[in-house]
């Protein structure tokens, strides 16, 4: 069984929360980065455990 937290994909920020600040809008481009790459690990875990590699 997959544990949730490494197969349910992460929600988007809100665009609620964007300011004019530059500093706020590269840490919401920086975050979305990383959310879409946790997102990408969590698919390929989920390939992975679904073939059953490694088990004989």
């Amino acid at each position: 069984e997959v544990p949730p937290h490494l197969v349910e994909p992460l929600p988007a920020p809100s665009r609620a929360e964007m300011t004019h600040n530059r500093d706020l809008l590269q840490l919401l481009a920086d975050y979305e980065s990383l959310r879409r790459r946790a997102n990408a690990d969590r698919a390929a875990v989920v390939e992975i455990l679904s073939n059953d590699v490694g088990v004989e």
